[in-house]
């Protein structure tokens, strides 16, 4: 299929805890205060001849830092109000890759990769936050800027994350349109493939302290 597609593949808890290919074997990618356990991105996306998606196990963590002194739970600490201050990651757009056939060859043209080689996450604020969950999950709602091809636009990402003995998982999810960064959405020959502009991204993280 001719597709271009973005963020998180939906998967079972005990997936998250299975640690990437890129982290299998080693000891998990410190974050600054946190190590990245295992890292999923995906990009869903639909079009005229069906749904598709691409994804990543590979997100790059280039700041993170606590609002003030940590507490004696770095994770309980990420969770109170104003307790993360930084929190930005890169994605390589070269390792983006699909199941469905095309789409790794269209999705790497639209985003002009060899131009623009990341995708950028910067966060500005965490809303919600503390200890009130709702089965175990805590509610938050996280603003900042995502920069693609070059194109920077303001975004708002709904996020879940769970306790789980010494790991956070974190759940991201953003609704966005590709023309608003400037990518069109991809046409087959003689436009029998239409593609639609909207697509779903979504993370999921599983961070744990960093070990001195």
């Amino acid at each position: 299929m001719r597709t271009w597609t973005l963020l998180f593949l939906a998967c079972g808890i005990a997936t998250l805890f299975v640690p990437n290919g890129e982290t299998q074997g080693r000891a998990p990618e410190h974050a600054g205060p946190f190590a990245i356990a295992s890292a999923t991105v995906t990009i869903d996306g639909t079009s005229n001849r069906g749904a598709y998606l691409a994804r990543t196990r590979t997100v790059r963590v280039t700041r993170a830092t606590l609002s003030g002194p940590p507490s004696a739970d770095i994770l309980d600490h990420v969770l109170e109000p104003g307790g993360l201050e930084a929190f930005d990651v890169t994605i390589p757009v070269m390792t983006l890759s699909s199941p469905d056939a095309g789409v790794d060859q269209h999705l790497r043209e639209a985003l002009r990769a060899e131009d623009y080689p990341e995708i950028r996450f910067r966060l500005h604020r965490v809303k919600g936050g503390g200890r009130d969950t709702v089965g175990g999950i805590s509610p938050l709602r996280a603003d900042g800027t995502l920069t693609i091809a070059g194109v920077d636009r303001a975004v708002t990402l709904d996020i879940k994350t769970t306790r789980a003995g010494s790991y956070l998982m974190v759940d991201a999810t953003t609704d966005l349109l590709m023309t608003d960064f400037g990518v069109q959405p991809p046409n087959g020959f003689l436009g029998v493939l239409k593609t639609n502009p909207a697509i779903r991204v979504r993370c999921y993280l599983v961070l744990t302290p960093a070990q001195e």
